[in-house]
């Protein structure tokens, strides 16, 4: 009897090491319920000494193109993962890098922030926000594709 060999396992980033120093295309898809609005974001992100920082343009409706821009200081923790900080370096949330599709939550009250990632293409890589509260509330899909030099 021959053993059939099984299917590879895809290639997951397994700490903050796989990020750093790396830049991806960014498409973002925003729907916000209150407005009944799509907004669509385009632009880039590099992840460098200890940063995520993203540049691009928000796109609406009726509107001109709007420049934007956020950062964020990702930083190991003792597991591989990664606790992600506001600029202001208030912790926002953890990256679990033992699954390839890891999930987190972060309240600000009133409103609550859930978000899962998806690494199952890595390089390549989605988050997913759904965004709920009286102030808030809509779902953000944001597609990081790895630019090549």
């Amino acid at each position: 009897m021959i053993s059939k060999s099984a299917a590879p396992l895809p290639k997951l980033p397994f700490s903050l090491d796989d990020f750093m120093g790396h830049s991806w295309g960014i498409t973002r898809q925003i729907f916000d319920h209150h407005q009944d609005t799509p907004v669509q974001f385009k632009g880039q992100c590099r992840i460098a000494d200890g940063w995520y920082h993203e540049t691009g343009q928000l796109i609406l409706a009726h509107s001109p193109a709007l420049a934007s821009s956020r950062r964020y200081r990702w930083h190991p923790d003792a597991a591989g993962g990664i606790d992600v900080f506001f600029e202001d370096d208030r912790f926002f949330h953890h990256i679990d890098l033992v699954q390839s599709s890891p999930t987190a939550h972060h309240l600000c009250p009133p409103d609550e922030y859930h978000v899962t990632y998806d690494f199952a293409h890595w390089p390549d890589w989605t988050a997913y926000w759904q965004v709920t509260g009286p102030r808030k509330s809509y779902d953000m899909r944001s597609c990081y594709r790895k630019t090549h030099r």
